[in-house]
Formats: structure tokens, sequence, C-alpha cells
């Protein structure tokens, strides 16, 4: 009995020894393990620590170039030279007389009875030729078998132009209208005289359209 007594207090202290120096060996590591880390803590702090992927940031726009002062010459009083100005005014009266001279219209004297007649130049044989030659028979009167005489007024001036031509006695407006015409283009006439002299004179002419 006394023999198991002591091997049951032998052991309990081997376990307690066992105990203890795995508590020691635990505390050893322990603060190694400290010391290592707070050793290492320092370290890292001495060290550069480098961003990655750290952004790039522009330089600064240059400063705007300075702004230089208006160079304004500044003329003295003694320099300027005044040039002369021209006033026009639009209040200046000018008078402007026009002598306007009063004449008497001249009046020209138309005989219709002269000592010379006027006639057509070459005689009464180019004067028919003529206007068998100018005439053109209206179509339409033609037609209709319209025919009369036509009794043509003029004056024959005393350059020897035909003025004033109209129609005294008529006989159908297409035939008037012809004779009209054909008269009007007739060449300068021989003018009529009176005491030598050449005058105005009016001449009629009947002209016959008749169709054969």
């Amino acid at each position: 009995m006394k023999d198991h007594n002591k091997i049951t207090h032998t052991l309990i202290g081997l376990t307690l020894t066992l105990a203890l120096s795995v508590c020691f060996l635990e505390y050893k590591t322990i603060a190694a393990d400290n010391q290592y880390i707070s050793s290492s803590l320092t370290k890292l702090s001495d060290e550069v620590i480098i961003q990655i992927n750290k952004p790039i940031i522009p330089p600064p726009p240059p400063p705007p170039p300075p702004v230089l002062p208006e160079v304004v010459e500044v003329i003295e009083d003694e320099e300027v030279i005044e040039k002369p100005v021209l006033i026009v005014s639009n209040e200046v009266d000018i008078d402007i007389i026009i002598e306007i001279e009063e004449t008497e219209p001249i009046i020209e004297t138309i005989f219709d009875v002269v000592e010379e007649v006027p006639e057509f130049v070459g005689g009464v044989g180019k004067l028919y030729e003529y206007l068998g030659k100018n005439i053109k028979y209206p179509a339409q009167a033609r037609d209709f078998s319209i025919q009369g005489k036509v009794f043509v007024q003029f004056v024959v001036w005393k350059d020897g132009t035909i003025k004033d031509v109209k129609v005294v006695k008529g006989s159908h407006k297409l035939l008037d209208k012809e004779a009209l015409r054909v008269i009007t283009n007739m060449p300068n006439w021989k003018p009529g005289k009176q005491r030598g002299i050449n005058v105005n004179a009016r001449f009629t002419l009947p002209i016959k359209f008749r169709i054969s």
C-alpha cells in the first residue's frame, strides 16, 4: 500500500515538473517571437515604401505671358499741325437769272392757189408710175370687190417735202389707209412758186382703186 502511494506521488511530481517545463518553454518561444516581430517592424519602418500604380499628375500649365502695356504716343500741343477745314454750307444763296427772249412764232403761209403749182419730179407720168408700183391693193378689199376713188390732200413744203397728209374724201377704210400710206412715203416734189419764190402749197390728188 505504501509502495502504491509512493508511485502515485512520484507520477504527480513528474507530471508537475513536465508541465512547468512546457510552460517555461512556451514562454521563451513567445518572448522570442515578440522580440523578432518588434525587430522586424523596426526595420520595416526604416525602409522606403513604394506605392504601386501611383497616378501620374500632369505638370501645371505654364503661366500666361505678361501683358505689356500699350505704348501711346503723346503729341505735344506744339507738334500738332492744324489742317485747313473746308466748311460746306447748304445755306448759300445762288441767284440764277435766266433771260428768255420771247420770240414770236413763225407762221408759215400755205397757199391754196399759186402761180406755179407743185409737181412730182419728172411730171405726171412719173407720178402715175410711182403710184402703180407702190400701191398694194388690200387683199380683203379685193376679195370683197371693194373699189373706189380716194381724194388725198397734202402740203408740198417750200423745200419739197410732203406734210399734213389727210383724206378729204374717202371710199372705204381699207382703200383710205393704203392711199395715205403711199402718199406719205412719196419722195420730195418740186415746190410751187409765187412771184418766183418757193412757197408752201396745198395739193389734192385723187387715187382710183379699180379691180380689172
